[in-house]
């Protein structure tokens, strides 16, 4: 793992709003119990309020649904064709459960595979990109994994182009670019879960990639109420995630890594 890659998931422990949440919970109890009783009731007290926030109130929900509703107009659209390829980005893929049982085991963003194993079958005679390179010490890696569930979709794999290199949003895109041969310079179709979709189109737009998005695995209906049924740990879950991708898109646009903070359709 590259450092470019290491310091930013060292910072994400810290910022990942589920640990986060334990962290400050864990200090209001020291600062009560060293006699720091003003300051610690103050510190849990925000914690309860954000619990509720999280379990019975709106905030995952607003930090996600704007994620997911910014490229929804694209849900099912392969009204452009003809398209020069598929591009579905890795992230899916379970390795520890897919080595120990030998089956290509999914995680809840499965959606990527399945979807662009349905746009290889609606589009015979287009290459596909699959980008993801991330492995662990004795495991799978994404690349086999995904392989294995191509093969078992019945998809031929001499159409398939795996990058085996990337382990982030931005080296997928630059990955991808390198597979992308000179005379395909028509529309990629972008597979990707819907929240992660803003970023993507950002890292791959700056590629000079010519992609149209095609969101899938969505975890909001794309409306926000102010009230939700009580669900601490899904909603922490989720939170994670729009956290993320929020903090990614600033790192992002920073950095020089996404030419807009939130990149938006194009007309």
């Amino acid at each position: 793992m590259t450092w470019d890659n290491l310091i930013p998931r060292m910072f994400w422990l810290l910022l990942q709003p589920s640990n986060l949440f334990f962290i400050l919970f864990l200090i209001g109890l020291v600062l009560i119990w060293r006699s720091h009783r003003k300051t610690g009731l103050s510190l849990l007290t925000g914690c309860a309020v954000f619990y509720a926030m999280v379990t019975f109130g709106p905030l995952t929900s607003w930090l996600m649904t704007p994620l997911e509703k910014r490229f929804s107009h694209y849900t099912n659209h392969i009204g452009d064709a003809p398209y020069s390829g598929i591009i579905v980005l890795g992230g899916a893929e379970r390795l520890k459960l897919s080595t120990k049982h030998n089956q290509a085991t999914l995680s809840g963003a499965a959606e990527r595979l399945v979807e662009a194993a349905k746009l290889a079958r609606i589009f015979p005679d287009i290459p596909i990109i699959h980008s993801g390179g991330g492995q662990r010490e004795n495991t799978l890696s994404e690349t086999e994994i995904a392989r294995k569930f191509f093969t078992e979709a019945g998809i031929n794999l001499y159409r398939i182009r795996f990058d085996t290199k990337s382990y982030n949003t931005y080296t997928n895109a630059l990955e991808t670019a390198k597979l992308i041969e000179s005379h395909e310079k028509g529309k990629w179709l972008l597979v990707t879960s819907a929240f992660h979709m803003p970023r993507s189109v950002g890292a791959y737009r700056n590629a000079g990639i010519n992609i149209q998005p095609y969101p899938v695995d969505y975890r909001t209906s794309l409306t926000n109420s102010l009230i939700r049924r009580p669900n601490a740990g899904h909603s922490l879950y989720q939170l994670d995630f729009a956290v993320h991708e929020w903090l990614g898109l600033l790192a992002y646009y920073i950095s020089g890594r996404s030419e807009e903070l939130f990149p938006a359709p194009q007309s």
